[in-house]
Parts: structure tokens; C-alpha cells; sequence
């Protein structure tokens, strides 16, 4: 049993830190950015000028405009600080019943029907105005994306989180999470992990028939809500029993935790609160997670989504059987004087930084000579 203790810790020491990872992606994207200079497809990929900003893309399959977080490469990263094998979402994880992923599921719906009554997803909905630099404007209707909000914030779900950025998913990989709170590895300690994995996400390819990239895989990018766009998120929808250590089509690589380097990380997103801006529905959502009170109309939508044979009322007796309770009200609402307030900061200061963050990139759609273009 010693040997096996210290062949396990030798080869831990074998293995690269999060630095060496971040140096080997960083040193990836200059070839990237080398390689396209001077070729024709240049304009088709952000450059290091436009990495960290956001575009608005229209006409996205399910007929709403987005705003992507920019990226040199068209990877997706996950930092797990503990490997889990198999690589569940939270939703099926060891220990959730079947109930308890009716009661998740709940949650996740309630939380989408308080969003619907923030000012800023009327404001979003109805169409933000963009002025090109020709003057010209165009009217976008963007989408909020409830059930990832719902993700981001705690409730447990079937999505996986994935973001564009390697120095988020370095933080998550450096990180564990103890008493509500983010802490960085001390591997030193006997309760911290000695090594974590590092997943590089790669896409399919594209299907021009369907327009889709990977029909599981979705941006969260840039919401009314702060958090989804400071970690540059994306979600990808995992099915029951499917591991994405499995179905991650690049790499896993494994890391050997260091202590000064996750404090360095840690202190990079000014510790963790870069990452984890506060916002008023972080305050709301707690509240739902906690609250033994549903509402009958999140119930409603719980079972047309994802039960649609089941009878309304079996899934209120297995509520009833938890001591939930459901009221025809919704328990968690944004007062009057919140929605005011969350308004005035858009028109005050919301929208000028929204303007400051996203882009729209114009694309040429002439003859490859160069008549009959069009911005």
C-alpha cells in the first residue's frame, strides 16, 4: 500500500503545472494568429486586438441574434481542480434521486419566470439599436438564456459549463469550493487534491444543412446578468448517463497543483471577485434554492418541459412529500423599486459599457473580385 502511495505521488510530480498548460495554449494561438496573417480567412477570425470583447451574431439557428465572447481559437475549455470519472453534470451527479432532479428542475423554472419580469430582459427582447460606423443602424432582438443563468448561479442542471477564456477555466481548476466560497489548492493539505485535469473542447464540424456547430453546445455570453460574460460562458448539454470525459473530442491533460501557483491565480481574478461579480439575481436565485415554495405556474412549465406524460398532480405530491408547497404566486419577485433601480443603472451606465464590450463585425458579401459588395 506505501508503494502504491509513492508511486502515486511520484508520478504527480511528473506532471505539468496550470502555468505550463497556459504557456502551451498562449504559445497555440500565436501559431493560430501567425498562420492566418495575410490569408484570405484573417477576417473571418477574431485577433488578439478583439480576444476578450463580445460580437453580436444575428439570425443564430434558433432565430435570435447572440453575443458571443471573442476568442483566437475555437476551443472550449473546462478546469475541473478534482477529476471526476466519469465527468457528470451536477443534475446527475452521485447522491440525486429522481426527485431531487424534479425538485432542480423546479427551481430552474421558477428562476425563469423571475427573469421574465427584469426590466433588462424586456429591454434586451424588444431590440437593442447598433450604429455602424456608416451612420446605419440595425435593431437587435437578443436572447436570454434562463435555464444556463440558472446553471451559473447554483441551481443544478443538465448543463455542463465550458467557457473561451483558459485563464477562467485555470481559476476553476486552481480552486475549490468550501463554506461559499472559492479558495485556492494548497496541495500541502491533506484535505486540498493533489492533481486536477484541464479539458480542451474541441467542435464538430459544421453542417451547413442544419447552420449548427454542435447542436449541444451553446453560448451564455454576455446577459443582462454580469457573471455568464466575466467567465466568457458557454454551456453543453449532457445527457443522462453520458460522461464528458468520454465525449471531450481533443484533450484531457492532467496537472499537478501548486500552491503559489493557484495563489497566483486566485489573485489574477482579483480573488475571485472578477469572476463572481455581485448582482441582484444572485440574491434571488439563493432565495429559490432555499425556499419550500414553488408556484403553480413554474410547475406547469416544469412538466410540459420535461414530463410531458405525467399527470400535473403526481408531480405535486412528490413536492408535497418533500414539504414543498405550491402557491399561485411566485414566492421570489423583484420588487417595484428593484426594477427601477436595476433600469436606472442601464440608462445611467449599462448600456455605455455595453457599447464599450461589443462589437458587430462587418462581413463582405460580394464577388470574391471585389464588385458588388455589401458591409
Amino acid at each position: 500500500m506505501q508503494w502504491l502511495k509513492t508511486k502515486r505521488t511520484e508520478l504527480i510530480s511528473r506532471l505539468p503545472t496550470i502555468l505550463d498548460l497556459l504557456e502551451f495554449f498562449a504559445d497555440g494561438e500565436i501559431r493560430h494568429e501567425e498562420k492566418l496573417s495575410g490569408s484570405i480567412f484573417q477576417c473571418l477570425m477574431p485577433d488578439f486586438n478583439q480576444d476578450g470583447l463580445f460580437e453580436i451574431v444575428s439570425n443564430y439557428p434558433d432565430g435570435t441574434d447572440k453575443i458571443i465572447p471573442l476568442s483566437i481559437m475555437n476551443d472550449y475549455y473546462r478546469g475541473e481542480s478534482e477529476p471526476h470519472f466519469p465527468s457528470y453534470p451536477s443534475i446527475y451527479r452521485s447522491g440525486m434521486t429522481e426527485n431531487d432532479i424534479l425538485i432542480e428542475r423546479v427551481k430552474a423554472c421558477e428562476l425563469e419566470l423571475l427573469i421574465e419580469t427584469y426590466p433588462l430582459f424586456k429591454v434586451f427582447k424588444g431590440g437593442i439599436s447598433y450604429q455602424f460606423k456608416n451612420n446605419s443602424t440595425q435593431i437587435f432582438n437578443l436572447s436570454v438564456d434562463s435555464e444556463a443563468l440558472a446553471q451559473h448561479y447554483g441551481i443544478k442542471t443538465d448543463l455542463l459549463d465550458l467557457t473561451v477564456d483558459k485563464f477562467v477555466a485555470a481559476f476553476f481548476a486552481t480552486t475549490v469550493y468550501r463554506n461559499g466560497k472559492y479558495i485556492p489548492v494548497d496541495p500541502s493539505k491533506d484535505d486540498m487534491p493533489k492533481y486536477g485535469v484541464f479539458y480542451d473542447y474541441m467542435l464538430v464540424e459544421m453542417s451547413l444543412e442544419t447552420k449548427h456547430i454542435d447542436p449541444k453546445l451553446r453560448v451564455v455570453g454576455f446577459q443582462p446578468f454580469s457573471r455568464p460574460g466575466e467567465q466568457r460562458g458557454y454551456v453543453l448539454r449532457i445527457k443522462q448517463g453520458e460522461d464528458f470525459h468520454r465525449i471531450c473530442r481533443k484533450r484531457c491533460y492532467k496537472f499537478r497543483h501548486d500552491a503559489k501557483v493557484s495563489e497566483l491565480i486566485y489573485n489574477y481574478t482579483n480573488r475571485s471577485n472578477k469572476l463572481f461579480p455581485k448582482s441582484i439575481l444572485e440574491e434571488k436565485t439563493d432565495k429559490i434554492r432555499t425556499s419550500k415554495t414553488f408556484s403553480r405556474a413554474a410547475l406547469a412549465k416544469t412538466k410540459e418541459r420535461y414530463y410531458p406524460n405525467l399527470n400535473v398532480n403526481e408531480l405535486e405530491k412528490v413536492l408535497r412529500q418533500a414539504n414543498i408547497a405550491v402557491s399561485e404566486n411566485q414566492p421570489v419577485q423583484f420588487s417595484e423599486a428593484e426594477k427601477k433601480v436595476e433600469l436606472k443603472k442601464w440608462q445611467e451606465r449599462g448600456f455605455e459599457e455595453f457599447k464599450k464590450v461589443v462589437i458587430v463585425r462587418t462581413t463582405f458579401t460580394g464577388d470574391a473580385m471585389g464588385t458588388n459588395s455589401n458591409k
